[in-house]
């Protein structure tokens, strides 16, 4: 396995969405929220797949 692979984050989370789509902490909420995809909650946390995050910004899902 490469160091690249290594170092890669597999689960995204509310900063991360507010930075790839250039919205609003309500607006990132909302979005997770709506179930408009598979999202975990980890304590308080809300958790993302990238991968699933990034098929379903590409219309994938």
């Amino acid at each position: 396995m490469t160091k690249t692979m290594e170092s890669r984050r597999v689960m995204i989370g509310v900063t991360d969405i507010m930075r790839k789509m250039g919205i609003g902490r309500d607006k990132a909420y909302e979005l997770i929220k709506s179930k408009q995809f598979y999202t975990i909650k980890l304590g308080t946390r809300y958790l993302v797949h990238e991968d699933v995050f990034e098929d379903w910004m590409k219309g994938r899902l």
